[in-house]
């Protein structure tokens, strides 16, 4: 973990920690990053299957899900 001083606007972090039931400004932040990640991840991945399914049936689609959520697994 790190220290860092940021700059955010007051306003968005307070409501930032009403509205996640956040105690603390910390916590706010961290959970914040958390879904922005994980947004960010899912984006990525939506591209990906995208790109990858342009030449591909149905079957070929649900086959290659299922080979990568088992690689996934190992």
């Amino acid at each position: 973990m790190s220290l860092t001083h940021i700059d955010i606007d007051d306003e968005a972090l307070e409501t930032a920690k009403r509205l996640g039931g956040h105690r603390t400004k910390t916590a706010a932040v961290a959970t914040a990053l958390e879904e922005y990640n994980k947004r960010l991840l899912r984006a990525a991945a939506y591209e990906k299957y995208f790109d990858i399914a342009q030449g591909w049936d149905i079957e070929g689609a649900e086959e290659a899900h299922r080979a990568d959520k088992e690689a996934f697994r190992h």
